[in-house]
């Protein structure tokens, strides 16, 4: 019998909220890593990349939480690959940001743009391997703030994150 891993608990979460919540994906296509998705809707085509973290960074403030991605060389590499063979479809990004009961869990979902601007893949100037994309929640706000290493959270003292809708994913 097969063994079921985290990863399948937490991309099988999105893939329930997406088909409960009236996204009727006709197509499935997974790929050989598992975590990339090929779908169709009836507002168009899409190539649907996911990543999650199992537990969000340790905040002194109980009512911000925040989860940090880290993406690799080789994976950077992938989401530029990806964006070359797109042909037609919207390349999206679904970031799970797991907690301890599942059930409490968020989806970011960004477009290629932001995924770019956030890990600074325009920045010709960068030089180190590390890329990181962060998704903070703060209670009673609109939507999740995302961030990275391309990206500063605050500019002189202000706000510089790109802020999402938290039901993005059931726009599509």
């Amino acid at each position: 019998m097969p063994k079921l891993t985290r990863a399948d608990f937490y991309y099988g979460s999105l893939l329930s909220l997406m088909l409960s919540n009236g996204v009727k994906p006709p197509l499935f296509e997974e790929n050989e890593e598992r975590r990339i998705y090929l779908f169709t809707t009836n507002k168009g085509d899409y190539l649907l990349y996911m990543k999650y973290v199992s537990s969000r960074t340790k905040r002194e403030n109980k009512d911000v939480q925040l989860w940090q991605f880290s993406f690799s060389g080789d994976e950077v590499q992938k989401i530029k690959e990806l964006k070359e063979k797109e042909q037609g479809k919207e390349l999206l990004f679904a970031l799970i940001c797991g907690k301890q009961e599942l059930k409490e869990s968020e989806i970011a979902v960004l477009k290629f743009d932001e995924v770019v601007d956030c890990l600074g893949l325009n920045n010709d100037e960068r030089t180190n391997e590390s890329y990181r994309i962060s998704i903070r929640y703060e209670k009673n706000a609109k939507g999740l703030r995302v961030y990275g290493n391309g990206r500063d959270e605050k500019i002189n003292g202000k706000d510089n994150t790109i802020k999402i809708e938290r039901d993005r994913i059931l726009g599509i």
